[in-house]
């Protein structure tokens, strides 16, 4: 019986295979980076390969360039960052002209995250991607907290927190696509069950859970708000219990797999969010104080499972002991 069962650590002779297939898209390891906190691959390709990653997740494309909010822009929190970005992105002509050939020559696999106003904005944008070659999988952005939805001006200010609005996206975006489809949800919600399930019944692939927690910080001296949009998305170890309940939650009745992310440092981190039903994982803020993190997790992981004679990533999924 495998170490991992008996609760006995072995030292496996075996390399574990960390190979996954994360709703039609085939990666060589678990570990993606997190839209927005990773630039197009490029900016950290410096610093290790990012080829062996399993995946590089860009920051939210939208039709045209966006030059996000004013600053300030970010703060520091206790064991977190509030981050007013507002999407800053190069926009669509942009990437397909100057990132995406970068990556594919590094052989990356590619999510291209994609942001709209409105279902026919994604739609273009998914189409456009899939026609040049330029993602290997979409990652639908529904939840930025810092870029206020019009249509829904009266009521939530994401669409991920209307579980309507979130089949209405994704049923549109897939019809436009045969790439695998993330759709990426707000935690901003009372029951993450019921945004998860749209999108599943959308025709989404799988979903990433979780992006940012609305927060504000206040300059006691000024008496102002410490961002120039007043609120924005905490990110990092903070939220990282609130992420793994959410993902625990989900994974108990989808049936498609998740992407979690919220506040992974190191390796750890990651197999907790295995345990609870993540089929893959992503490292966020981490890659600003650490830009290699995600490669460290990669290693982490497969240490993990040398150590305690696990032979697949995939064992890990939702081997949560209750």
């Amino acid at each position: 019986m495998p170490g991992w069962l008996t609760g006995k650590p072995t030292i496996s002779p075996m390399t574990p295979d960390l190979s996954i297939n994360l709703g039609g898209l085939a990666m060589k390891n678990p570990v993606m980076v997190a839209s927005g906190t990773f630039g197009y691959g490029q900016e950290y390709d410096r610093y290790f390969d990012i080829s062996k990653l399993g995946a590089v997740c860009t920051k939210s494309l939208s039709l045209n360039v966006r030059a996000g909010n004013k600053p300030p822009r970010l703060v520091e929190t206790p064991a977190g960052l509030l981050n007013a970005i507002g999407l800053q992105n190069v926009g669509i002509d942009a990437y397909l002209r100057e990132k995406a050939p970068y990556l594919r020559k590094k052989g990356v696999t590619i999510v291209a995250n994609i942001y709209g106003h409105a279902p026919d904005e994604y739609v273009e944008l998914a189409r456009r991607l899939e026609a040049e070659g330029a993602a290997d999988a979409i990652e639908a952005n529904l939840s930025c907290p810092n870029v206020h939805n019009a249509k829904l001006a009266t009521g939530p200010s994401m669409v991920s927190q209307v579980p309507e609005q979130v089949a209405e996206y994704t049923t549109s975006i897939r019809s436009a696509t045969k790439l695998p489809l993330f759709i990426k949800l707000t935690p901003n919600v009372v029951n993450i069950c019921e945004p998860a399930l749209a999108a599943q019944e959308g025709g989404a692939n799988g979903v990433a859970l979780i992006n940012t927690l609305l927060g504000m910080a206040i300059d006691t001296e000024t008496r102002r708000p410490k961002l120039a949009n007043i609120v924005g998305g905490l990110s990092g170890p903070a939220i990282r219990p609130v992420a793994v309940k959410m993902v625990w939650d989900a994974a108990r009745v989808l049936k498609i797999p998740i992407i979690g992310m919220g506040g992974i440092c190191i390796a750890a981190d990651a197999i907790e969010f295995l345990l609870a039903g993540a089929s893959s994982v992503a490292v966020g803020s981490m890659s600003f104080r650490q830009p290699d993190a995600s490669l460290r997790v990669v290693e982490g992981v497969e240490a993990y499972l040398r150590q305690h004679g696990i032979p697949t990533v995939s064992d890990l999924v939702g081997a949560i002991r209750v």
